[in-house]
């Protein structure tokens, strides 16, 4: 008697449902490409990038705090020049999160001197995942691209800085070519688009991050010299769709600063603006995508600089609802008129704001602004940063998922995050509802 109950009761157990799990990326086919302002798969359906940015390999942090400032969303937290988080939680529950969030693409930063660092990473920068003990940092961003793509997720290479140092200070990073040549910067590209070459999910080569004024000299749009932003990305652009990988799309940032962030010099953020005047043809047709940043506090005549180089010019979120749009559309969003001679897809592959500890009402309103005109223009997208970490709740706010020392995961939905409902407006739903397959 006893067991017969017991065999019933086992067997009532057998047949309880499983909890949901991560919802699947959805299906799509191999390479992508453009027609119009659209990125299509191989069969000829819309590919909109929703995707986040995996930083880390472009970034380190010694551990002494100095760079580990929450208000600091650019910094690369205890990463040790690889993809944030591997010492707080498993890779696999990383991307659990990037499914949740219903992202099917990821931006993978990396910087150039990964390339050439045969360094073994410390076992505590990979603590919750054993398995990449003993790796240098170029065979865990290996890793990572595989466990992407084995996903189901498209992964953009993105060129983010020349040496592992967080971006946007004069760093060495202002310029592809600020702390290496120009035929160094190709090579580099050259190694990375063939290593991923026979993996059909590795779509893109983001080709560099936020050029930039340096000290002395500013980048520019068809002059021709050494500082030719255009020309470089052109030349690179076709190098790598001949000579190393012929299926990936070329994303080509604007200019993201020129001139001296001060009162009285001559200062801006050109952005894509000279594609109106001058755009890309490359070897390749059906290949090329425009991309831009656009941050709150920052503006089309703000570098985002505080204290010393600081411009009385207005940000982006002290602008009314309307004037944003029509910052936005003239600096960025107008690539994507038809039948232009410029008319690209166009990726915003950063934005992003602080999270539950941002009280600023004007940071807010920007963010559920910007949101609403992404989802009016039915723009591809990219949020900074997707993990981050945090004690007692405190932490990168600006991260979508972030984990504790003890691997405790804090999440946009987890109830008291005010970005969660403009979240799932730019998502367009739930993971589920994103299903067209798999």
């Amino acid at each position: 008697m006893i067991a017969g109950v017991l065999t019933t009761l086992l067997a009532a157990t057998l047949v309880q449902p499983l909890p949901p799990g991560p919802e699947p990326v959805a299906a799509w086919t191999a390479p992508l490409h453009t027609e119009g302002r659209h990125i299509v798969d191989a069969d000829g359906a819309r590919f909109k990038l929703k995707s986040g940015n995996w930083h880390g390999a472009s970034g380190t942090y010694d551990g002494s705090g100095d760079v580990d400032d929450p208000a600091n969303h650019h910094a690369g937290e205890n990463s040790s020049g690889i993809p944030l988080g591997l010492d707080r939680a498993p890779v696999e529950e990383i991307l659990d999160s990037f499914a949740e969030l219903g992202l099917n693409s990821i931006r993978l930063p990396f910087a150039n001197d990964m390339i050439r660092d045969e360094a073994v990473v410390p076992d505590r920068a990979v603590a919750a995942n054993p398995q990449l003990r003993g790796k240098s940092r170029l065979q865990i961003y290996d890793a990572a691209v595989a466990a992407l793509t084995e996903r189901g997720f498209a992964v953009i290479l993105n060129n983010h800085t020349n040496t592992t140092r967080w971006c946007c200070g004069i760093d060495g990073n202002e310029r592809w070519n600020s702390s290496q040549s120009d035929q160094e910067w190709e090579e580099d590209w050259l190694f990375m688009a063939g290593r991923y070459r026979d993996n059909p999910r590795v779509v893109g080569a983001d080709l560099y991050n936020e050029v930039r004024r340096d000290v002395f000299d500013d980048p520019n749009w068809g002059l021709g010299d050494e500082h030719d932003w255009f020309a470089a990305s052109q030349r690179a652009g076709n190098r790598i769709l001949t000579e190393a990988n012929p299926n990936l799309l070329i994303i080509i940032e604007g200019i993201n600063w020129v001139g001296l962030p001060v009162d009285g010099f001559p200062h801006g953020r050109p952005t894509l603006e000279p594609v109106r005047t001058l755009s890309h043809t490359l070897a390749e047709p059906g290949k090329l995508v425009y991309s831009a940043h656009f941050y709150g506090y920052t503006g089309p005549n703000h570098s985002g600089a505080t204290g010393v180089g600081e411009t009385s010019d207005p940000r982006y979120q002290d602008l009314s609802p309307d004037e944003l749009r029509e910052v936005l559309q003239r600096q960025a969003f107008f690539v994507t008129e038809d039948g232009k001679p410029y008319t690209a897809p166009l990726w915003i592959s950063e934005f992003g704001v602080g999270g539950r500890e941002e009280q600023d009402p004007k940071a807010r309103a920007w963010f559920e602004n910007f949101v609403d005109f992404l989802v009016d223009n039915d723009t591809d997208f990219a949020y900074w940063p997707l993990v981050g970490w945090h004690e007692n709740r405190t932490g990168n706010g600006w991260a979508l998922a972030h984990w504790d020392s003890a691997g405790n995961r804090m999440f946009l939905d987890d109830g008291d995050d005010w970005r969660a409902a403009a979240w799932h407006r730019l998502i367009g739903g739930s993971a589920r509802d994103l299903q067209i397959g798999g």
